[in-house]
């Protein structure tokens, strides 16, 4: 029988405490840790070897791609594909950080490449860039992408799920309208939940156990009940990051 469980698909673990990540472990919790550049990626696999339950993402976070030696990223990712089969956070950024998106671009091909030829997850960052990321998973033919914290256009959405990727469902619905409208309509096949901890949004310290008033949220706007939804997240994490 297959366990269900909280997810949290997007968390910088290396920013927060490990007792709190074990805490949610303890709760229940699956959590995904991300990373923002080299010496990040490097704390990130550092945690998810001494505690089993975290799922490693090493990457550069394209608001970071200036002050970043991606060559050094690139050595520590092929010493260590070993350990890692996520790459995270990386993406494009056209909304905060305009100024370096040919920068992004150039970078963000090159890890499609190294995805696509050992067939890593990617748990991607599309602000601003949400129709240039899409063509460009469909572009390199890439077969496992989850694209967190989902903004982008109702369209482009059914258009990203339909083609086999994840979007990420964020605790900003509360005060997000246009996230709102993605936690109510997005397919309940193709979502994780997430909560891109310990960044604060607005008003909002964004955390973990704010996955639980998503998933309450879901359930209750969709029918369902409580187990449906976790079961069904659950079941979407383990087809990403299992299979």
């Amino acid at each position: 029988m297959n366990i269900s469980f909280y997810v949290d698909a997007h968390v910088h673990c290396f920013e927060i405490d490990i007792s709190e990540l074990k805490k949610y472990f303890d709760e229940g919790f699956r959590i995904v840790c991300v990373s923002d550049d080299t010496s990040s990626s490097y704390e990130t696999i550092r945690l998810a070897d001494e505690n089993p339950f975290i799922k490693p993402c090493i990457g550069v976070h394209p608001w970071l791609i200036d002050s970043t030696n991606t060559s050094l990223f690139f050595e520590m990712l092929n010493e260590k594909i070993d350990l890692v089969k996520c790459i995270g956070e990386v993406g494009l950024d056209k909304k905060f950080k305009p100024d370096t998106f040919h920068k992004q671009i150039v970078f963000f091909e090159e890890i499609l490449k190294f995805a696509k030829e050992y067939d890593l997850v990617l748990n991607i960052h599309a602000a601003g860039a949400w129709r240039e990321v899409y063509e460009s998973l469909i572009r390199m033919d890439i077969n496992r992408a989850y694209i967190h914290w989902y903004t982008g256009p109702m369209n482009l959405m059914y258009e990203i799920t339909g083609a086999g990727y994840y979007i990420g469902l964020n605790p900003a619905w509360i005060i997000q309208e246009k996230h709102r409208s993605i936690v109510e309509n997005a397919p309940i096949n193709r979502v994780l939940t997430e909560s891109d901890a310990p960044y604060k949004y607005r008003d909002l310290e964004l955390n973990p156990s704010l996955v639980k008033n998503t998933v309450n949220y879901i359930a209750k706007t969709r029918g369902m009940t409580l187990v449906e939804v976790v079961e069904t997240i659950s079941r979407n994490y383990r087809s990403l990051f299992e299979n």
